[in-house]
């Protein structure tokens, strides 16, 4: 029913003539929030349980949401390490992206040695945990629902979906996994031309913060700077492909 009703509102805002049934649907999904946006990404990936021009349209969802203050990012990180963030980072800015689970800082980190050095700080939104444990409760709810009123939707294994969709969120929500699951890739990649995966910072890494090695880059669709930076666009879509492949093949990423 609250989709219904967004669905509804997205059509009185932008008209519906202007918009598909997939953007209707996305819009009503990015307003209900991260657990919604999280659902209608993994829909897009399962044009089976879909219908396909469904899922392409959801494949334009963006994962991006307004950023939470950083007093209460750093309010994360003084209770998950037990000192303050200023003991760990001797500086700290506001978010630079926000998506549905975590957000992101640039910070610069001072070792023992009186070295400094920049990391990038993502931080667990707060309360998502709890808020994506409800909503779960509901969408399994809807598929059981769905599972005893439609048989013939048994096929699509509504159940097994949303159980998959509860799996892939729970090892998000742990960035312990998602540090180690990097680092493993670094081992695993080292020597690898053209590619390297940035580093962890396993002392200021825990359940809810993740430290890692701040790396400036060129986003590889915007070809101007590319260029300025003296890159041939070519050559980074061949490394790019050639990368991917190794991994895939050779890696099973």
């Amino acid at each position: 029913a609250r989709v219904r009703q967004k669905i509804g509102g997205a059509n009185k805002a932008q008209g519906s003539a202007q918009l598909s049934e997939g953007d209707r649907l996305a819009a009503a999904l990015t307003e209900l929030g991260p657990s919604y946006i999280k659902l209608g990404q993994f829909l897009a990936t399962r044009p089976d349980v879909v219908d396909p021009a469904l899922a392409r349209d959801l494949a334009k969802l963006q994962d991006r949401l307004p950023p939470f203050d950083t007093d209460i990012a750093q309010a994360i990180i003084a209770e998950e390490f037990g000192e303050p963030s200023s003991a760990l980072y001797s500086e700290m800015g506001d978010a630079i992206a926000a998506a549905s689970i975590a957000q992101v800082h640039k910070a610069t980190a001072v070792e023992a040695d009186g070295t400094s050095r920049d990391v990038a700080i993502k931080v667990l939104r707060p309360g998502i945990e709890q808020r994506f444990a409800a909503d779960l409760e509901t969408f399994f709810w809807v598929a059981r629902l769905i599972d005893r009123a439609v048989p013939s939707s048994r096929r699509l294994k509504p159940i097994e979906v949303v159980r998959t969709l509860a799996d892939s969120i729970a090892l998000e929500m742990d960035l312990r996994l998602e540090a180690a699951a990097m680092s493993e890739m670094a081992e695993r990649t080292r020597g690898d031309a053209g590619f390297r995966a940035p580093a962890i910072d396993w002392e200021r890494t825990s359940k809810r913060v993740m430290t890692l090695e701040w790396i400036a880059g060129i986003p590889i669709a915007d070809i101007a700077r590319l260029r300025a930076a003296n890159l041939d666009p070519k050559a980074v879509a061949a490394n790019l492909i050639t990368t991917f492949l190794t991994h895939a093949v050779r890696e099973g990423y």
